[in-house]
């Protein structure tokens, strides 16, 4: 059922959110599973995300997206993992190591949450903590909507593949440790922010 979902999905940006994506030579460097850490501005990064790789992506998603049934059946059937956001959800976070670990791909939106003004948010350490326990490689991403501080119907939304970041390894697994890994992932996904018209995204 993905193969069809994706097709129809393909088919509903090109016709109302085009898109461009950019560095996909970087997808050449990895192989088997790997951990995709992405800046988050609207509803869409996800799809936006799968039909950039062209292969399923599993999303860690906040619980409140799976209250509705029938969203919650589309969610599950693209791949969506359900996270309680403020809670230590081991379940969920087993389930997301399970997914690397079996040469899948994993995304994770590292701010934990939708940028309402298109500005980069402090980054979360769940990646960091996940990659360092699976030995993961990692692929930053950046979505950039060129007109506005989100994406928006008709208007082009780039995304942007960067180098991969090789396997992060914590020897302490300090809160200093961790967070400096987790502002290193987070740098690496402002890199590839697109230069725009305006400020709004700075």
């Amino acid at each position: 059922m993905y193969g069809y979902l994706i097709k129809i999905v393909k088919l509903f940006l090109y016709v109302f959110f085009p898109y461009e994506v950019k560095g996909k030579d970087n997808l050449a460097e990895l192989k088997g599973g790997f951990l995709i850490c992405s800046n988050h501005i609207s509803n869409l990064d996800a799809i936006f995300i799968s039909v950039a790789l062209n292969r399923k992506v599993y999303f860690l998603a906040k619980a409140e997206l799976f209250k509705n049934p029938i969203f919650s059946f589309f969610l599950k059937k693209f791949g969506a993992i359900c996270i309680k956001r403020g809670e230590h959800d081991l379940q969920a976070l087993s389930q997301a190591e399970e997914i690397l670990k079996s040469n899948q791909i994993l995304g994770i939106f590292i701010e934990g949450t939708r940028s309402k003004t298109g500005k980069f948010l402090r980054p979360k350490s769940g990646a960091t903590i996940i990659a360092n326990e699976t030995q993961s490689k990692i692929l930053p991403i950046c979505i950039t909507p060129l007109e506005g501080k989100s994406v928006r119907i008709f208007k082009k939304t780039i995304v942007s593949l960067g180098p991969p970041i090789d396997k992060i390894t914590l020897e302490s697994k300090e809160y200093k440790e961790i967070r400096h890994n987790t502002e290193f992932i987070m740098n690496e996904i402002k890199k590839l922010r697109t230069p725009v018209s305006n400020d709004v995204l700075c």
